[in-house]
């Protein structure tokens, strides 16, 4: 008789045709829910605050709502790991290629705006992005990793 895999490491996806401002909380909700059925709570925080700019992100500059496809953020748990994955088509854009915002700069003659890739960075452990050519187009994948010291339902202990 076939096993099942372990439950905390399947993977969960939520799709979004369009991708819009006001879905962010279904976002953040699906994230929040998500990351805790997979024992990863002490990774929500972090990941949904990351993920969340992501997606605002791509409304407002990526334009993803002009460009075919869906936009899917995916979740799964590594060991102690929180992996989510932001596949969407729209324009594409390297978060390594996002300008350091000035912090030594007084908060109140900062710019509005041009934190938000210093943000999730701070949120994650690691990152990492690629485009690649599909018959219509782009596909653009973040890839975000958190990791979290001991997960819940598990024996693995402190992570690297």
């Amino acid at each position: 008789m076939a096993t099942d895999r372990n439950p905390h490491e399947r993977e969960r996806t939520l799709t979004l045709t369009p991708l819009t401002l006001d879905r962010l909380a279904e976002i953040r909700s699906f994230l929040t829910t998500s990351l805790t059925e997979l024992g990863l709570s002490a990774a929500v925080d972090a990941c949904v605050l990351a993920v969340d700019e992501v997606c605002a992100n791509l409304v407002e500059h990526a334009d993803v709502g002009t460009f075919p496809g869906p936009t899917r953020v995916s979740v799964r748990r590594s060991g102690s790991e929180a992996i989510v994955v932001v596949e969407d088509r729209g324009r594409p854009f390297d978060p390594a290629n996002a300008p350091a915002p000035d912090l030594s700069a007084d908060w109140e003659a900062r710019p509005v705006g041009g934190l938000g890739w210093f943000l999730v960075k701070q949120m994650v452990d690691h990152l990492s992005y690629e485009s690649t050519p599909v018959a219509d187009g782009l596909l653009n994948r973040l890839t975000l990793i958190k990791r979290v010291s001991a997960p819940e339902g598990s024996d693995t202990g402190t992570c690297r």
